[in-house]
């Protein structure tokens, strides 16, 4: 085919059962196939079964001299090669061996393509909190391959990118180390130097990527995606806009105004801590409402996890700006104003519909409460 790929994968754990199949991926015949492996952890150990594959040839192995983060070590990998297409896989994915024919195949055929999304599949969910990730919409762009013929970014878990229409673009390194919003800003950057040709997407590229943590419990990934995502509007100012604040935000306004009351007029509080009740069983209501329109499972503890992770990653959102004294950036959130198509992963309606009309009523007990004392 005369194509060239170099294949990127980021990693702290090096663990093998899930890289030796990657670094075993069938070659397609005419296809140059570079595994360019690199771990974000000084102190791995590396297993034998892996250590024996790396021959500086085919299969490489870097390892960064102290932990610089889910950026840097991506862009190491994209400038330890020189393949005309950029594959970026998860280090914990199990792998189809035609997976690089199917992308050289997409490759030959559309060589001008900005790049291919493939599929990430999800185990069917076996925890309550499995299905309120999937309920929440977290995890969407995991599967935009199977809904959409293209779109505007894709996961870093399962994504091949041409290497000229990246050129000197390269993932931010002000996001988290750990990962969260350098993604997003990374695709965008390279689809707008490329006229805003969306990637096309390869559902018969597809990978299977486990759960985390066993299925367990955890809202430091939410919060976390939320510190990052808080920086999109910054560096994507383009597809920034002003929303109502969130239900983090308006908590902490309104415990801004209980401190003020408190000084002020105290006759106030009363009210304001009804209106922080009502703020908090409004959004019970609404999230409930949606995951029942997204069909998650009929379950009350799969709802209140929905409302967790939201909660969380709105909190993450909050604390992004904050930490950064960014007060400007409380209620700018990134979205799409005109530069990319919309899809349901990325916007409801219905979580901010019944909000806007249970709002209105929330205000007039909490002035009800008010006049009548």
């Amino acid at each position: 085919m005369g194509i060239s790929i170099d294949v990127v994968i980021p990693s702290f754990r090096l663990i093998e059962h899930y890289l030796v199949p990657i670094l075993r991926l069938e070659r397609p015949a005419g296809v140059r196939v570079r595994f360019y492996l690199l771990s974000d952890n000084p102190a791995v150990a590396v297993a034998p079964a892996i250590a024996e594959m790396v021959n500086g040839t085919d299969v490489f192995l870097e390892v960064n001299p102290q932990n610089m983060g889910a950026a840097y070590t991506r862009n190491r990998g994209i400038e330890s090669g020189n393949g005309d297409w950029v594959l970026f896989l998860d280090d914990d994915i199990t792998v189809p061996n035609d997976l690089l024919l199917t992308y050289a195949n997409a490759a030959a055929g559309a060589p001008d393509a900005t790049g291919f999304i493939g599929l990430v599949r999800l185990p069917p969910p076996g925890k309550p909190f499995s299905d309120a990730i999937l309920a929440s919409g977290s995890m969407d762009i995991f599967t935009i391959a199977e809904h959409r013929k293209d779109f505007a970014w894709g996961a870093t878990a399962n994504i091949m990118v041409r290497r000229s229409a990246i050129g000197n673009i390269r993932f931010s390194e002000v996001y988290p180390k750990s990962g969260g919003g350098e993604d997003v800003d990374f695709f965008l950057k390279v689809r707008a130097a490329n006229d805003y040709r969306n990637y096309q997407t390869l559902p018969q590229a597809a990978v299977n990527h486990p759960w985390w943590k066993d299925e367990a419990p955890d809202f430091k990934r939410p919060f976390r995606y939320g510190t990052g995502n808080a920086l999109l509007p910054e560096q994507l100012p383009q597809h920034a806009s002003r929303e109502l604040p969130n239900t983090v935000e308006t908590l902490l306004l309104t415990v801004v105004a209980a401190l003020v009351a408190a000084v002020v007029k105290p006759a106030l509080l009363v009210p304001i801590a009804l209106f922080m009740a009502g703020i908090l069983v409004i959004e019970c209501i609404a999230t409930t409402v949606q995951s029942i329109k997204r069909k998650a499972k009929a379950d009350v503890r799969v709802y209140w996890y929905v409302i967790l992770l939201r909660l969380s990653h709105d909190a993450g959102l909050l604390w992004g700006n904050l930490r950064r004294r960014k007060l400007q950036g409380i209620t700018r959130r990134f979205n799409d104003n005109g530069g990319f198509r919309k899809s349901n992963m990325l916007r409801t309606n219905t979580y901010k519909i019944v909000k806007w009309i249970l709002y209105p009523l929330l205000v007039w007990a909490a002035w009800s409460v008010y006049t009548s004392a």
